[in-house]
């Protein structure tokens, strides 16, 4: 959420940031509301002042027929002052919806575009397997190897379910103890989160409302997470931190539920866009500086990059569009990994930052070396997603006998170092 001094100080900025992103909310009627809003509190003050002036011109009163003036003219007060809490109370409610909509402005070197197809290319790294033999998708290849059901999967969960199975399993595990072991190193503290959280931590995110539709609902105030970033995040709601602790770098690990309702059409076969996956994800809180946010964003970049190398993955970085940020992103570099057989990169990572987008809305606050209190800003990135990072691995370590080698870095963690079926 943005600051509303912010928006009245900005309001050509935040139309920009708007148009930008590819978002429509009317910011002119957001900021009439808003007056009208002040308008209304002030009013009110002026009129608990005339209140407190009757209070004591009652006490005061000499005679009873003074009394009985004055006790009228505070009911004419109070029937004045219940009209004017409704009509705060209306205009308080559109303008909370109002600001929930506006989205932070992006940074001036994220590219103008509609969608993921407008995102620049920032740079690639290793080279694209040139096999000799002809080479199988993802699919054919698990399906031959026992590792995938789809039918089944459908069968038991309907569409966009699926069954990983037999080494498979003990890949995805791999995948995943191994990012845990590596951003522990890297400093990350170590989380399990839940994966069910209220509706305030959605709004507080940033994932509603513009994602409601997109999120399972589970109870009257219950959702299930559409990414580890948000319990991560909503650990620290209405708190104060200290400057001193900062930053914070959390890892999480934990499943993920979407309902993929915007993806019609894309990807309807396979194990790229699902309804439930496991990933590991990496959550920086810090200062309140711009220059701060920067240096973490290209840090968690540097970590997700040394992933991929040392999965020896050919991955492309890329500098995402306007129109393909989330509300909260300032910028967004995606991770997009070689998938073969459709000639074309394929994301992996998203790495963001959203200065205090998120922090206002959670109200995560941090008090300063000097006594004051400000509002946190705050980053995220995938550690591990699967089993999505299965096809480009399974791609481009297929052999030509239809058997699959594991990434070296994975060996010991899985226990095997092929996949074949005899």
């Amino acid at each position: 959420m943005l600051d509303i001094k912010f928006i009245r100080q900005n309001p050509d900025k935040v139309k920009e940031g708007c148009r930008k992103k590819q978002v429509k909310v009317d910011i002119d009627k957001l900021l009439k509301v808003d007056k009208k809003r002040i308008e209304l509190l002030q009013a009110l003050e002026d009129m608990r002042a005339k209140k407190n002036k009757a209070s004591k011109d009652i006490a005061a009163a000499k005679d009873k027929q003074e009394k009985e003036k004055i006790i009228l003219k505070m009911r004419e007060l109070d029937r004045n002052n219940d009209k004017l809490d409704e009509n705060l109370k209306a205009f308080q409610e559109e303008f909370n919806e109002l600001m929930l909509q506006v989205p932070i402005p992006p940074a001036d070197d994220v590219p103008e575009g509609k969608s993921d197809e407008d995102n620049i290319e920032v740079r690639t790294w290793g080279k694209q397997p040139k096999f000799r033999f002809t080479p199988k998708d993802y699919i054919a290849l698990m399906e031959e190897l026992d590792l995938l059901d789809l039918k089944r999967g459908a069968k038991i969960g309907g569409f966009r379910q699926y069954v990983i199975k037999n080494e498979a399993v003990l890949l995805e595990q791999a995948l995943l103890r191994w990012s845990l072991d590596y951003l522990v190193k890297k400093g990350f503290t170590l989380f399990r989160p839940t994966t069910m959280v209220k509706e305030f931590e959605m709004i507080g995110t940033g994932m509603f409302p513009r994602g409601r539709k997109d999120a399972y609902k589970v109870d009257d105030d219950l959702y299930l997470i559409g990414t580890t970033e948000v319990p991560l995040m909503a650990y620290h709601a209405n708190e104060t931190l200290n400057e001193k602790d900062l930053p914070k770098k959390y890892v999480g690990i934990s499943a993920a539920f979407r309902k993929e309702v915007g993806s019609y059409g894309k990807d309807v076969k396979g194990i790229f866009r699902i309804h439930e996956f496991l990933q590991t994800e990496q959550v920086i809180i810090c200062k309140n500086d711009e220059q701060e946010s920067i240096k973490w964003h290209e840090e968690l970049l540097k970590n997700s990059e040394e992933l991929m190398k040392q999965l020896k993955l050919p991955y492309r970085v890329v500098n995402c569009c306007g129109g393909d940020l989330s509300d909260g992103q300032v910028k967004r570099y995606d991770i997009e990994a070689w998938v073969p057989s459709q000639k074309k990169y394929r994301e992996t990572h998203s790495d963001s930052y959203l200065f205090d987008f998120q922090t206002r809305r959670l109200n995560i606050r941090y008090r300063t070396k000097d006594n004051k209190i400000k509002f946190a800003h705050s980053l995220n990135n995938t550690g591990i997603a699967v089993p999505r990072i299965l096809i480009p691995i399974i791609e481009n370590y297929q052999q030509k006998d239809g058997s699959v080698s594991i990434p070296k870095v994975l060996q010991k963690y899985a226990g095997f170092k092929k996949i074949q079926r005899k």
